[in-house]
């Protein structure tokens, strides 16, 4: 027993006509829309949103943010330059040649030996109850001396002098000499401290100052990025409304 109807399905042929029509309009088709011709602008309802990026604030600011950005990101290397260049500064060492009026020039060197070689050989004459004079005194550093800074060497120099002592052969010091043993500060002695003392003073302040300018620099080039900030927006091609998108 067959189900077809009496004379055949006649509308078949309309149905597959139907189907191939929906299959070619589905083919035109492009795949995929733009996302821009979803952006539509809700004020105008004909303009498409397109995406820009513009400054924050007004132009003015902007322009006073330049002003402070530019200056501070070079105020902030020169700072660091300064800053290492006066941690790695040696100093400024005395002049060598320049002298106090009428005072005597001796080194670092023969003035520590010559303290040193007074007050030792007066604490020997505290223990034997018997003084030398400063004449005699001076008379023996002064031998003493230049054998010391040849030889390096303290016993030689003690006993070379010694023997000189007994002998009665130690020559009498000038005047200039004895200037030397009766001076709180030798002159050269007192110049290097005060070189030691502006040289730490200036590292110290200098230090201190750079970093002080670091930080001026580096407040005033924040301030100025804040005002030279951008941002995303939405504007339409039409009427020129704009829409946050950041």
């Amino acid at each position: 027993m067959s189900i077809m109807p009496e004379g055949g399905w006649r509308k078949l042929p309309q149905l597959q006509d139907d189907d191939q029509g929906a299959r070619n309009s589905l083919a035109t088709q492009p795949s995929y829309a733009p996302r821009r011709s979803h952006l539509t602008c809700k004020i105008c309802d004909r303009g498409t949103l397109e995406s820009k990026t513009v400054f924050r604030i007004s132009g003015p600011a902007v322009v006073i943010g330049f002003i402070l950005l530019i200056p501070s990101i070079i105020g902030i290397v020169l700072s660091l330059l300064l800053f290492v260049g006066i941690i790695a500064f040696p100093g400024v060492e005395p002049d060598r040649t320049t002298v106090e009026p009428n005072e005597p020039i001796q080194s670092a060197f023969d003035a520590g030996f010559r303290q040193s070689c007074a007050a030792s050989v007066r604490q020997k004459s505290r223990t034997t109850g018997s003084i030398p004079p400063q004449s005699l005194i001076e008379q023996y550093c002064e031998c003493a001396l230049p054998i010391f800074r040849e030889t390096g060497s303290v016993t030689l120099a003690g006993q070379t002098c010694n023997q000189k002592a007994i002998d009665g052969t130690l020559e009498t010091p000038t005047a200039d000499v004895h200037r030397f043993y009766v001076a709180d500060i030798p002159v050269k002695t007192r110049a290097t401290r005060e070189s030691n003392g502006f040289n730490a003073f200036f590292k110290i302040f200098g230090g201190i100052s750079a970093i002080s300018l670091g930080i001026a620099c580096f407040v005033g080039g924040l301030l100025g990025w804040l005002l030279v900030m951008r941002k995303h927006i939405l504007q339409c091609d039409i009427c020129n409304a704009v829409v946050n998108a950041s």
